[in-house]
């Protein structure tokens, strides 16, 4: 054989081979479908578990968006929300738009001005997560309706019920009458193993564009930011960098393998910020689901304390820690569980129920996923000795209520204008406290101490986040009332030990720990 006839046959070898990997390849990788279960009751008050469709594994290699967004598309719903306003606040225009603008679509609006019915609406999207019509979205989408609409892909438009909400995770739970035919759902998958760096699709309905489909990756996992009426202890979102628009909120954020790991919910505008949006994971909304669907509403496990900054290496050498792992109390609120436990300001919750509590998130979701009456056996460090205390959780929404205020304030005499004395030590300016002071600051007279007003570049202080117009009022538990005061705690510093100093900043107490500089 020829070198031309032998590279023929070789190169008809070689399509023939990659023909026959592409043919298995590609049927390993063929994604699963949209499960339609049997049709149940269309009831509240259910005597079984919602029938979820089973999570999905993910496919090993390249995965072809466009067939899990096929299979997915009939599960994902536009809702409205119709909200009937009185005359002011349909003039109102000012005041409601931003609200509508960072949510929702554009409300719906003539050109000169509100609907003159004085309706207001606002769009978002919503998935299907059970075939008798159980249908997942975000509060802030439902929120304060008049009548809630789901527009589904065959066309038809329902009316919808609202089952319960979650406002502290931005979380409603909204019901169809689904008729004789099983609804299409989405699987729920698992937002815990979620890793950083995966493919993401969104569907949705921005800006009145129906079933918009975008793809990104997972930007970052747990992300603390204020949306809306959120509690930001609770909610821990998913950062994404896939589309997402006004109107995406509410709709499903997939996973790989088609199943949901997140609710779209807010994004990022402003200072230039292209590429961060932010979903509920899918583990935090399937517990408040399962609530809602019992009850009606989500209760939540409450200790009673304030929590800082996660203990970082100073604050684990000064409470003799063996890491930095644990929650440090800043602030405990009378009368509370963790009160009534004994537990102290400065106290380190190192266990819960024999569990290890890694940092403030971790003791958060420890507490939250327990009910009000539920006890817990708490580990705690106090001075360097190991202490179990038992607390008896109450309800979230009972410890707002009653006396609010800072525990630490009383209501002495006033005392007297004077001008304030000056001193220097861990490379801050401090000064006496006066009536000035208190005054611009919106310091109570119960509050003590000597203000910062300036601090060194790259001192200690700086690097324990100590800013000017902090107010010191102890260090190392030894009460600063004054410059006298500071003078003589300074001097009695040992050169290289950490020390804590107790600040008050914008109306909350907070510990520092910074390094006395050596001499």
């Amino acid at each position: 054989m020829n070198n031309r006839a032998f590279g023929l046959v070789a190169l008809i070898a070689v399509v023939a081979v990659s023909i026959v990997f592409g043919m298995v390849l590609g049927a390993r990788l063929t994604p699963p479908k949209v499960i339609h279960a049997d049709t149940a009751p269309a009831s509240f008050a259910r005597s079984a578990p919602l029938q979820l469709a089973p999570a999905q594994t993910k496919a090993a290699g390249a995965t072809s968006f466009a067939d899990i967004v096929e299979t997915s598309l009939p599960a994902v719903v536009g809702v409205t929300n119709t909200q009937l306003v009185d005359e002011e606040q349909a003039g109102d225009d000012e005041r409601n738009e931003p609200f509508f603008r960072w949510f929702f679509g554009r409300p719906e609006e003539q050109e000169n001005g509100p609907r003159r019915d004085n309706r207001r609406q606002g769009s978002g999207s919503g998935f299907v997560v059970s075939p008798d019509g159980y249908i997942l979205t975000n509060d802030h989408v439902v929120a304060d309706s008049s009548r809630i609409q789901v527009s589904l892909q065959d066309g038809r438009t329902v009316d919808a019920t609202l089952v319960g909400a979650d406002p502290a995770i931005d979380l409603a739970l909204i019901k169809i009458d689904a008729g004789d035919e099983a609804l299409p759902v989405l699987p729920l998958g698992n937002s815990k193993e979620l890793r950083v760096g995966e493919w993401v699709i969104a569907i949705g309905n921005p800006l009145d564009f129906e079933q918009t489909v975008t793809v990104g990756v997972v930007s970052a996992k747990e992300r603390q930011v204020p949306i809306g009426e959120t509690d930001l202890g609770l909610a821990q979102f998913i950062q994404t960098d896939a589309a997402i628009n006004f109107g995406n909120s509410g709709g499903p954020l997939l996973d790989a393998a088609g199943n949901v790991i997140g609710i779209n919910t807010a994004i990022r505008r402003g200072n230039m910020a292209e590429g961060i949006g932010f979903a509920l994971p899918i583990d935090q909304a399937r517990s408040a689901m399962e609530q809602l669907l019992s009850t009606g509403e989500v209760q939540r496990g409450f200790l009673g304390i304030s929590l800082g900054n996660d203990i970082d290496r100073r604050a684990a050498e000064f409470y003799g820690l063996p890491d930095e792992r644990g929650a440090l109390v800043e602030q405990v609120t009378p009368d509370q569980p963790a009160d009534r436990a004994g537990l102290r300001r400065g106290d380190v919750i190192r266990k819960v129920d024999g569990s290890i509590v890694r940092n403030n998130r971790d003791l958060i979701r420890k507490i939250s996923a327990r009910f009000p009456g539920d006890e817990v056996e708490l580990e705690i460090v106090r001075d360097g000795r190991t202490i179990d205390k038992t607390a008896l959780l109450m309800d979230r929404k009972e410890s707002t209520r009653g006396r609010r205020g800072n525990p630490f304030e009383s209501d002495p005499e006033p005392e007297p204008e004077e001008e304030p004395a000056e001193s220097t030590g861990l490379g801050v300016t401090v000064e006496n406290l006066t009536r000035t002071m208190r005054e611009r600051l919106g310091v109570g007279d119960g509050v003590r101490g000597v203000l910062v007003v300036s601090v060194e570049y790259d001192s200690p202080s700086a690097d324990a986040d100590i800013v000017p117009n902090t107010l010191i009022t102890a260090i190392n538990d030894q009460p600063i009332e004054d410059v006298d005061a500071w003078n003589d705690v300074i001097a009695s510093l040992e050169p290289g030990a950490v020390i804590r100093v107790d600040c008050y900043e914008g109306g909350v107490f907070r510990y520092r720990y910074v390094r006395v500089p050596e001499e």
